[in-house]
């Protein structure tokens, strides 16, 4: 499981992030803090086999949105494998893949999206 850093700032980021969801539109927000129910983890199958939890999923129109909040790593590669699959869960469910960018880690989320070609919508927190 890829492990998150959790802790007050990090929750406090969440919950900004799920206002800016749900003034998007979206209901029924899990997410992975304590007062929200948590969203189902993802099993992803290769040479071994993953499992990610979004930061947050929410629906809208029917389709399914996913979250995650922008953290600097020094080995990307676990992170941008996570969002890949996130990205790809998203297009198959008609939703969107979102990433929240805290200050400072804009260059960081941008350089993943890019060297990993990741689709997605990055938003400043």
């Amino acid at each position: 499981m890829l492990k998150e850093s959790r802790g007050s700032k990090y929750d406090e980021k969440i919950e900004e992030a799920i206002k800016k969801i749900i003034r998007r539109g979206y209901t029924d927000v899990k997410a992975s803090i304590e007062s929200y129910e948590p969203p189902k983890s993802i099993v992803g199958q290769g040479s071994t086999i993953t499992e990610f939890v979004p930061d947050i999923t929410a629906e809208k129109w029917g389709g399914m949105g996913y979250f995650e909040i922008a953290k600097k790593e020094s080995d990307p590669t676990d992170l941008a494998s996570k969002w890949k699959v996130l990205e790809i869960l998203a297009k198959m469910k008609k939703g969107e893949f979102l990433i929240f960018v805290p200050h400072g880690n804009m260059q960081f989320a941008q350089r993943i999206i890019n060297q990993y070609n990741i689709q997605a919508e990055l938003i400043k927190l």
